[in-house]
């Protein structure tokens, strides 16, 4: 009798559908722009905008423009917006205009000069004297020491060692002293005994860290890494005196290649071959300073080397700054780039500059700390945070790698995990429900949208997520030299930005102290004072690195952090030394709390399609543009099932074809594997979402949907319409006619039209004449490689046809059109 006082509630709401952007650089900006302006041409719905990399172009720029026309879509601006991106294609280096073509040249190779000559000089430079008088002071006289019953010796040891300026011009120190043989004796079994424990210590504790799983690894692993130092900057310089010197420059040559290709291939050291420049480098001046050499024509006296040690101390309060601008400029020049090609001058200004402040260039030093981004006011210009954002659709929703960050226990957890950004909230794609890492810490309106637009396009970084291994041997070398356009993030921004007046101050104490034992004890010697304050100033100065390289490998990461751990949190944070030897020596954040510093790349160093995120949302309508790279037709489909392998591990998802057939067979007998002339370009298929309440339970249905993939294909290779229908008439129900010396005649092309597109950045150089080294070098239409990133507004509006074409082949904005969804339930 009950059932008869309770009345059915129904609610009907619209099913939510996204669209995700691949990456792929400017080509699948192009590709995706055509797609969007065919679903913006329709009116498609669309909750949600999943990009990664070159996609997110497109995306943000979109998003962006919206924003400045009042938050609503139009077809006028519409219009406006796809021609503003075709003419800007070319945006590393446009030649479109000749005087800015050079002046993008020249910047571009003054950049690279800067980062990886200029820079690396300076802040490795200013290591280099202090370290050289540490190994004089603790191993000189042994490296020196000859065999005391040489006879040709004795007048040479009973002289004093200090006499200034070594006469002989550019003879080498080889030359100049009487060689010693080295006989058995006292001094040098002590040289053999010294560089064979220091070599064993080595590999022994290096070996013994890797395989430890307990907080006494780092500490392991810093014994070791001194101990292999030790080793290079004893035996290196020893060798060279006695031994390089000696031998004709074709085998000093086959003896240095010899070198280098044990660094690379030797296991143990394999991982850290890339410092083998700065290690040889530095071995070279220990070398100048213990045996008062003379090197590159530079003779070796005590005031010229005293006169560089005060040096090093002045340049060192300079060093956290330019070494922090260093690592992260190639990164904001990216980003400056594509913001000033593709947003709109109200949130970028005139330059382009717009949003990028001190704290872009620098993260954190004792003169910078995070600002408060507001939320903009209608009509009000400035940069745009994702919180900005909020309420517009679509949703935007940023695919990065946060790296060096393990979450779990299991030794099979990865390193590196998809970290989602949007105008509503920043999560790991692993986040465990009630689980909120960034809460209070990092919200959407600390992040810029073009930061969130740049970050995820980092193809190449110092951090490659699921390409890490294949890096690893010029990991070092990138850091080093600052190649890599990946970014670094305060986690807790809303806490740096409510520190006192107190706390911003101790960085700079910090840093004064650090390098203040260089500049005054120096300054005692040159008074008059005795050679032992040099050496005091230098013994507290190393005593201050071993100090912050103790805080460097501290363990981070527990959800209740110790008093220890916290202040080691806050060296992280606040000085760049620290952060830059924690990143030097790749060391792991371990456990729920987030990195004191995130370090984050391409969202297309786990996946490449920016599909996962709206699996995670249990969409029931997808569409997935694919302008990632390929090199022959076998390969379309492998983003798709590496994306799918992923959102079944990560999701619980389970995958068909539309007949019920499984996915790889349906995929290749379908998409794939077609006959030229009819290959499509689109596959659609089912998704079924499940919940699992662990990893041991079977998992329940919740859900289910459909997934629509869209890709390019060659005019000759694509199914391709008899009569091709021109743009005024495959855009009459919105009242435009493109440009056919723009847009072409059609969305559909012929052959020749894509197939003389080159490598080349300026519209003359397409031709057929260069087709074939372009081909070798670059690839072809629509496949040419992601490096290219020096398109032509011509070579932007083929793949944006494509992709417009493409969208109508796959009827995408139909296949997005809005279901309702009914849901009923009794009430009383």
């Amino acid at each position: 009798m009950s059932s008869f006082f309770k009345n059915p509630e129904i609610k009907v709401k619209m099913a939510e559908t996204g669209v995700a952007f691949s990456g792929g650089g400017i080509r699948s900006a192009a590709l995706c722009s055509g797609v969007l302006r065919r679903l913006l041409q329709r009116n498609a719905k669309i909750d949600y905008l999943s990009c990664v990399s070159g996609g997110g172009y497109t995306g943000t720029a979109y998003l962006d423009w919206k924003y400045r026309h009042g938050k609503k879509d139009d077809p006028k601006w519409h219009t406006e917006f796809f021609d503003h991106m075709r003419e800007r294609a070319g945006l590393m280096c446009n030649w479109q205009k000749t005087l800015s073509g050079m002046f993008d040249t020249i910047v571009l190779l003054f950049l690279m000069l800067f980062v990886s000559v200029i820079m690396p000089t300076i802040v490795w430079g200013s290591y280099v004297c202090p370290l050289a008088y540490v190994i004089d002071f603790i191993f000189g006289d042994l490296l020196r020491a000859e065999d005391e019953e040489e006879e040709d010796c004795e007048d040479r040891r009973a002289s004093p060692r200090r006499q200034g300026p070594i006469a002989g011009g550019n003879a080498t120190a080889g030359e100049r002293r009487p060689r010693c043989p080295i006989q058995p004796g006292s001094k040098a079994y002590t040289r053999v005994v010294l560089f064979s424990v220091l070599a064993i210590l080595f590999i022994a504790l290096y070996l013994a860290a890797k395989r430890s799983k307990t907080a006494l690894s780092s500490k392991l692993f810093i014994v070791s890494a001194i101990s292999g130092l030790l080793f290079a900057f004893t035996f290196i310089p020893f060798f060279i005196y006695y031994f390089f010197n000696l031998t004709p420059a074709w085998m000093q040559l086959i003896i240095f290649v010899f070198s280098i290709f044990v660094w690379f291939f030797f296991p143990v050291l394999r991982g850290r071959s890339s410092l083998v420049l700065v290690i040889y480098l530095y071995a070279y001046f220990v070398y100048w300073k213990v045996f008062e050499a003379t090197v590159f024509g530079v003779e070796y006296s005590d005031h010229r080397f005293y006169s560089l040690l005060f040096t090093s101390g002045i340049a060192l309060y300079f060093v956290p700054a330019l070494g922090a601008i260093q690592q992260r400029l190639v990164h904001v020049f990216n980003r400056w780039k594509l913001q000033k090609a593709f947003y709109t001058n109200a949130s970028v200004g005139l330059s382009g500059c717009g949003g990028i402040g001190m704290d872009d260039l620098v993260l954190r030093t004792f003169f910078t700390r995070p600002s408060k981004h507001e939320q903009l006011a209608d009509n009000e210009q400035g940069p745009l945070t994702l919180g900005d954002l909020e309420g517009i659709k679509p949703q935007y929703l940023s695919n990065i790698v946060v790296n060096e960050w393990l979450i779990g226990e299991r030794e099979e957890e990865l390193k590196y995990e998809l970290l989602v950004m949007s105008p509503t909230e920043i999560e790991r794609l692993d986040r465990r429900p009630g689980q909120d890492q960034f809460e209070g810490k990092l919200e959407p309106q600390d992040i810029k949208l073009s930061t969130a637009m740049a970050t995820s396009a980092a193809a190449v970084a110092r951090h490659m997520g699921a390409y890490q291994k294949s890096t690893e041997s010029i990991k070092q070398l990138q850091i080093v030299l600052g190649l890599g356009m990946g970014a670094s993030m305060i986690s807790d921004w809303e806490g740096a930005m409510k520190e006192n007046c107190c706390w911003r101050m101790l960085p700079i104490l910090v840093e004064v102290l650090r390098g203040l034992p260089l500049v005054t004890f120096p300054l005692v010697y040159f008074a008059g004072g005795s050679e032992t304050w040099v050496a005091i100033g230098v013994l507290i100065f190393f005593i201050v690195l071993l100090v912050f390289v103790f805080f460097a490998v501290m363990k981070t990461g527990r959800q209740n952090p110790n008093k220890l751990e916290l202040v080691a949190r806050w060296f992280i944070t606040n000085i760049p030394f620290v952060r830059f030897i924690r990143e030097l020596l790749v060391v792991a954040n371990e456990g729920p709390m987030p990195p004191p510093i995130l370090r984050l790349s391409d969202g297309g160093h786990i996946e490449n399609l920016a599909i996962l995120p709206l699996l995670k949302k249990r969409l029931p309508k997808i569409v997935v543009v694919d302008g990632g790279h390929k090199t022959n037709d076998i390969e379309w489909g492998e983003s798709l099932l590496d994306a799918l392998e992923l959102a079944r591990k990560k999701l619980h998802c389970s995958f068909n074809g539309m007949d019920g057939r499984d996915i790889i067979e349906d995929l290749k007998e379908n998409f794939i594997y077609t006959p030229k002339g009819h290959q499509p370009r689109s596959y659609r298929f089912k998704v079924t979402y499940y919940e699992k309440e662990d990893e041991y339970s079977k998992g329940t249905k919740v859900g289910e949907g459909e997934i629509l993939l869209i890709s390019p294909r060659h005019p000759v290779k694509g199914v391709r319409k008899e009569e091709p229908v021109p743009w005024k008439d495959a855009l009459r129900d919105i009242d435009v006619d493109l440009e056919a010396a723009k847009w072409g005649e059609s969305p559909q092309q012929d052959a020749d039209e894509v197939d003389d597109l080159t490598f080349c950045c300026c519209e003359s150089c397409h031709s057929f004449k260069c087709q074939k080294l372009s081909n070798y070098l670059c690839g072809v239409f629509p496949q040419h490689i992601t490096a290219n990133q020096f398109f032509t507004p011509r070579m932007f509006a083929a793949y944006h046809r494509e992709g417009y074409n493409g969208c109508v082949e796959a009827e995408a904005a139909e296949f997005l059109a809005a279901d309702i969804q009914i849901e009923v339930t009794d009430t009383a």
